[in-house]
Formats: C-alpha cells, sequence, structure tokens
C-alpha cells in the first residue's frame, strides 16, 4: 500500500510539503511524502471554521477544529504517522509516535481513537465518552468514517495528496476529488497546490474555477482561491470572462470587490472580460465597495462604450453622495465617453443632494475639453439646483471661463443661473466673471 507521511510539526499552522519523497525506516521502504515545518516563517494558510493549531508541552502537535454546528475535532500527532492512500487507516507510526483523533457533535457523545508505537508495538485504544471500546471491531470502523473529515477540515497532507493525483490523472483527476470533499482547508490547499503549478493551462484554470465558483462553501474560501489565480493565466481571454463570471457569483460585496480588483490588476484584458467586469460591478450593493472597484476599473486607459455605460448605471444604485460623486470624478478622464453619455452624466449629477458635493462633480465635469457649446446649457440649468449661494457662485465663475462670450442661448442661460442667487456680493461675483 502506497501512503504519505504526516510528520510531527508546527509553526503556528504553516504546512510545507518537503519534495523529493523521503523514506521509512530500512524495513519499510515505502514511498512517502512528509509533512515538515518551517520554524519562524509566517503562516500562508487560512484558518476556516475555527482549526486552530499550537504545540504542546511534549512536542506534539494540536488541532482543534470546530464549525458552526458544534462539530469539534481535535487532533494530536507526534512522530511520523503515515496514512494510507485511502485516506481511513493510519498504517504505521514512527518509533515514539503518537495519533489521538476525537470527534464529538453537539450534544452527542465524544469518540476518540488513540493509536501509539512503543517499542516497535502499536497500541490502539478506542473510548466513546470514556468508556473503553474494542477498537478491533468498532474502534477502526469509526476511524474509516471520519479520518477522511479530519484530513479536509485540517488540510494535513493536501498537498501531497494533490499531487499524487495529479501525476496519476492530471487536473482532471484532481478536480474529480475536490468535487466530492467537503468544503475547507484541506480543498483549498489542493486548489492552491494546482495553481502553483507552471503546466497548468488556461483551460485548466478554467476547469478550476468554475469548479470553485459552483462548489464554495464561502466567499472568503472562493475569493481566497480566486485571487491567487496567475495573472499569466488571466491574460487568456475565456479565462479572464469565466473568472469575472465566477466573480459575480459571491454574495459579499467586500470578497467580490477584491476578486474582480485582482482580475482588473491584468493590463490585457479583452473587451468581453471587461464587459463581463462591469455587469459583476453592477451586482454590488456597497456604495463604498462598489465605487472602490468601479474606480479601478476607471483607471484603465480606455474603456468600451458598453463599460462606460454599464459603469454609470452602476453609479446611479449609489445613493451616498460622497461615494456617487468620488465614483464619478474617476470616469472624468475618460473624456470622449463622458461627452457621448454626457445625458446620463449629468442626471447623475442632478440626482446628488449634497450643494457641495454636486457642486465638486459639476466642476469635475466642466474639465473635459470636449465638452461641445449646445452642452453648456444644459449644464447651467442644472446648476440651478445648487442651494448654497457660496457654492452656486463658485461654480458659475469657474463655468464663465469656459463659456463662448458670443453664443446668445449660453448668456441667456448664465444670466438665469445667476438670478438663482440670493447673494447680492455673489451674485455680483458671478455677473463679473462673465
Amino acid at each position: 500500500m502506497r501512503s504519505f507521511l504526516l510528520s510531527s510539526f508546527i509553526a503556528l499552522g504553516c504546512l510545507n510539503v518537503v519534495l523529493p519523497a523521503t523514506a521509512q525506516p530500512a524495513k519499510q521502504a515505502k514511498k512517502v511524502i512528509t509533512v515538515t515545518s518551517t520554524p519562524g516563517k509566517g503562516s500562508q494558510d487560512v484558518v476556516i471554521n475555527g482549526t486552530y493549531a499550537t504545540k504542546g508541552e511534549k512536542g506534539e502537535t494540536v488541532y482543534i477544529t470546530t464549525d458552526e454546528n458544534g462539530l469539534r475535532l481535535k487532533l494530536v500527532s507526534q512522530g511520523t504517522v503515515t496514512i494510507a492512500e485511502d485516506e481511513r487507516a493510519i498504517s504505521s507510526l514512527s518509533e515514539g509516535g503518537r495519533f489521538e483523533f476525537s470527534r464529538q457533535e453537539k450534544n452527542a457523545p465524544e469518540h476518540k481513537v488513540l493509536l501509539k508505537n512503543v517499542s516497535g508495538k502499536l497500541e490502539a485504544n478506542y473510548w466513546i465518552d470514556g468508556k473503553v471500546q474494542d477498537y478491533a471491531t468498532a474502534g477502526q470502523a469509526w476511524l474509516a468514517t471520519y479520518l477522511p473529515e479530519m484530513i479536509s477540515k485540517t488540510g494535513l497532507g493536501a498537498e501531497a495528496r494533490a499531487e499524487r493525483l495529479y501525476k496519476e490523472g492530471g487536473i482532471q483527476k484532481v478536480l474529480d476529488y475536490t468535487a466530492i470533499m467537503e468544503p475547507g482547508a484541506g480543498r483549498t490547499k489542493m486548489y492552491r497546490h494546482l495553481m502553483a503549478k507552471e503546466s497548468l493551462s488556461p483551460a485548466d484554470a478554467r476547469l478550476l474555477i468554475e469548479q470553485v465558483s459552483k462548489g464554495k462553501t464561502s466567499d472568503y474560501e472562493a475569493s481566497s482561491i480566486l485571487t491567487k489565480i496567475p495573472g499569466a493565466l488571466l491574460s487568456n481571454a475565456e479565462t479572464a470572462e469565466a473568472y469575472a463570471k465566477a466573480s459575480a457569483t459571491l454574495s459579499s460585496d467586500y470578497e467580490k470587490g477584491k476578486t474582480i480588483k485582482h482580475l482588473l490588476k491584468q493590463e490585457n484584458l479583452s473587451e468581453k472580460a471587461l464587459d463581463k467586469v462591469a455587469e459583476a460591478i453592477s451586482t454590488i450593493t456597497s456604495d463604498h465597495e462598489k465605487v472602490k472597484v468601479l474606480s479601478t476599473l476607471a483607471a484603465r486607459p480606455e474603456l468600451s462604450r458598453k463599460q462606460f455605460e454599464v459603469s454609470m448605471q452602476a453609479l446611479q444604485n449609489v445613493s451616498s453622495d460622497y461615494e456617487r460623486t468620488k465614483g464619478l470624478g474617476a470616469f472624468m478622464h475618460h473624456e470622449q465617453q463622458v461627452v457621448a453619455y454626457f445625458d446620463t452624466v449629468l442626471p447623475l449629477i442632478n440626482g446628488i443632494s449634497s450643494d457641495y458635493e454636486k457642486a465638486k462633480a459639476y466642476s469635475s465635469l466642466l474639465s473635459n475639453s470636449k465638452l461641445s457649446a449646445n452642452q453648456y446649457v444644459p449644464l447651467l440649468k442644472a446648476s440651478e439646483s445648487i442651494s448654497s449661494d457660496y457654492e452656486k457662485s463658485k461654480l458659475l465663475r469657474k463655468m464663465a471661463v469656459h463659456l463662448p462670450k458670443e453664443d446668445k442661448k449660453i448668456k441667456e442661460a448664465y444670466s438665469q443661473a445667476a438670478k438663482t442667487v440670493g447673494s447680492k456680493y455673489e451674485y455680483e461675483k458671478v455677473i463679473a466673471a462673465y
């Protein structure tokens, strides 16, 4: 029976797979992969569902995992524990090694198995709520049932398993396995192991993305996996589109935003992929998170008409005056699109309640060098809605610098807007500016 090793380790939960495989003691010549610790290095493993790892007083590794349903798993290991390839039995322990595994569901008895290698002899014990049971008839069957769950939740040996399956049948064999795994650290580590492979193709990445989006346990887990997909793979148009589509399935605005921004870091995204990104952004409900991602999209040097249009539609649902002004400001350098969608942009500004933010947004619009004379008239009319004489006066005086002096309609519109300034002092400044 081939097996892989779980070695005694601890670095606040940090696991590393050490390759090539090392061997068991001389008489056992089994092919193994050893999981060891990396003392002093920060962990890259994510704690999921309350998984906690620490080092016991005698150097043993202690894992405790709990979930929202009241399930509690505890694993104590010391020395080298060899787990059978089917992950349903412990095939051997190193000299002095120890494997203790307990499991308790909410309001249910605790089951515990303890295996020890004492002077080369395996000692096995099994308890239910502290009462001794027969290991051979009951303990082995219980361990075979729940050992895979423990491995999945703690992530022990996950990288080794992923590597073995990959060598046997490529990414498809790994994904066939992860498709039936319980969500948790083990599955996440297997996904990450795949993504670290240089041989991973864009088509492989799409298979992985599809499985992650359909089989996620949480938005956090899905985001933590998707954001680790290398940029080289996302430069492929079809893969980028699949990624954008997957990001839209996340419910958490924060995790969705983080996932989309990872994609937007890639410079050479296809127009279709960016269209999917814009659509995904429109599903974010939080004003703050939506504007953060929209600003990342707006920072790109060019946007298609569709991408700009979908972005403006997304801003229509931003109720915060501050966030809407901030979001609009991010798109103002796309002057050609602003002019083309002027009749969409202007109402977005008109819908801002705060005089300060509204005047700020109008002022940002005025900086567009491509505005035509006939667009100043509705802009002047819109400025009348500003209640503050100070803010209105400041805006009109800034507009006066840009306005054609010989256009009769513009003159009339400016004069009418000026008359809505109640303060004589501010009114005179407005008239003098034009």
